[in-house]
């Protein structure tokens, strides 16, 4: 949204890309910081409503550093597609083109997941505060004080979920692509794996022309690796921070919902809420997981293929593409923390000894 631009209508684009950029992470940011120091604003707040502001207000300034990473690696983000074109041009045979639309079909919906996820969380908020006469972040907006008419409570609540929606929209492009770029780069594994299992079984073949299929093969590695190289660094970053903000969200969620919820709108919305959260990371630990699976079946699969009867030239390319792929194509979050499930275990598990932490400071009884 806002960072690749197309070829034409590059001047309204430009307008579209400072405007909607400014929105999220200028704008949105600052009036969330802002209702934290307007003293009239923060005293006549609940608890309830302050935990939903400051889990959603992480989240703003998350999508803020996310936007401005991706607009450092956008560069590397136009290399990548570059090669994804160039890799989809190899695909010829229909069990290999069923494999992009395979991937094709699992990207529309992985974006659907996340709008649905996000969508379903501010409307429900939305629907909340209409319940509880409150809005949901009570933010602050300058001219607007919901608290002196009906009117204004309307519009400010109105402004809220329009704000909140779009910061929702900016979210999933930021979110989705890490889980795309990955299911795009397993795809071209499975339809290496097929061109494997393939390699010296045409009878047809003289044994020339299967080392030069056996070239190509090589070839096709070449570029996996260096697709893997270009987008490791990007989703590395950016779920990198990702990372750190889930678990502090996910413990400040629960506590709201066992300790500060008053009615079931306001429990519905942060369920919800982990819910979007979760969907944040699990889906890109879980591709990842099942990218580093069909990573590691390569150098498997190039040992049963058809070498035995193959010239010795054959057989010596063979050793060095089976060298070559038992590098596993594994990504980490900041080079620190591998992405995969046990990661995304681990920080559910923090969440939960964080909240349990906090429940049994009393902390409510105190604030009673």
């Amino acid at each position: 949204m806002g960072i690749l631009m197309p070829s034409q209508y590059r001047l309204l684009y430009i307008c579209y890309g400072i405007l909607i950029n400014c929105l999220t992470t200028v704008f949105i940011p600052i009036t969330f910081t802002c209702s934290y120091f307007i003293k009239a604003n923060f005293q006549s707040t609940s608890y309830g409503v302050i935990l939903s502001s400051i889990q959603t207000s992480i989240n703003v300034y998350g999508c803020a550093i996310k936007v401005l990473m991706l607009l450092y690696y956008n560069p590397c983000l136009k290399k990548a597609e570059k090669l994804m074109d160039h890799m989809d041009k190899r695909c010829c045979t229909a069990d290999e083109v069923n494999e992009l639309y395979k991937v094709r079909h699992l990207g529309r919906k992985i974006i659907l997941l996340y709008l649905l996820a996000y969508w379903s969380y501010t409307t429900c908020t939305f629907i909340s505060s209409l319940i509880s006469g409150v809005p949901s972040y009570s933010i602050y907006l300058f001219a607007i004080d919901w608290r002196r008419s009906q009117k204004e409570f309307y519009l400010a609540s109105s402004i809220e979920f329009f704000l909140t929606s779009w910061t929702c929209f900016q979210q999933v492009a930021n979110d989705s692509y890490g889980t795309i770029y990955v299911c795009i780069l397993r795809a071209h594994v499975r339809v290496l794996l097929l061109r494997v299992r393939k390699l010296a079984t045409k009878a047809t073949n003289s044994q020339e022309d299967n080392v030069e299929e056996l070239k190509m093969c090589i070839k096709d590695h070449k570029n996996l690796i260096e697709l893997y190289t270009v987008i490791s660094p990007v989703i590395s970053s950016t779920i990198f921070l990702q990372f750190s903000l889930t678990a502090s969200i996910l413990g400040i969620t629960l506590i709201n919902i066992a300790i500060f919820s008053t009615n079931m709108a306001s429990v519905a919305a942060s369920s919800l809420y982990v819910l979007a959260v979760v969907i944040e990371i699990y889906p890109l630990c879980y591709y990842a997981n099942c990218l580093l699976y069909d990573s590691d079946l390569l150098p498997t699969e190039i040992f049963h293929s058809s070498w035995i009867d193959q010239n010795r030239t054959y057989r010596k390319m063979l050793i060095f593409f089976i060298q070559r792929t038992q590098k596993s194509m594994e990504l980490w979050a900041g080079k620190i923390f591998p992405i995969n499930l046990n990661s995304f275990i681990s920080i559910a598990k923090f969440s939960f000894s964080l909240y349990t932490l906090i429940k049994a400071m009393g902390i409510k009884e105190k604030l009673d």
